[in-house]
Formats: structure tokens, C-alpha cells, sequence
């Protein structure tokens, strides 16, 4: 394992593409009808990515996500 591998966090296609529509000022509900997926699924991905972050909430994962280049 390389040590830069390990100071960004791998976040699925699915989980970024959440967090770019999130950023973007979308709801769950606008993100799963843009997406075409479930607002339970789009819990999930955000959670997770939340949690991959280490981020307490959802505006603190899209602040890291910015600053670390996973999303515009």
C-alpha cells in the first residue's frame, strides 16, 4: 500500500455522484428522481460516504469531499 493511497478515502462512482447532486442543493428526494433510484438508496450512499470521510454530517462530507478534489 502506498502512503498517499490511504489519506483519500475510496468512495464508489454511486457514493460521489450523490454527494455531487447533495452539493449541488438537491434533496434525497430530487437525488433519487435524478438518479432514478430509491431515497433509501440514496440514504445509504450518502451514509456511507459520511461515514468513509469521517464527517459528522452531511454539509461536513461535502465540505471534505470539495477540499480533497471528489467533488466540483
Amino acid at each position: 500500500m502506498q502512503s498517499s493511497d490511504h489519506s483519500l478515502p475510496h468512495l464508489t462512482p454511486r457514493e460521489i455522484e450523490c454527494l455531487n447532486e447533495l452539493a449541488d442543493g438537491l434533496t434525497s428526494e430530487g437525488i433519487a428522481r435524478r438518479l432514478n433510484i430509491s431515497v433509501p438508496t440514496v440514504a445509504m450512499h450518502l451514509t456511507n460516504a459520511r461515514k468513509k470521510l469521517h464527517a459528522q454530517t452531511r454539509e461536513q462530507a461535502i465540505a471534505i469531499a470539495i477540499r480533497s478534489g471528489l467533488v466540483k
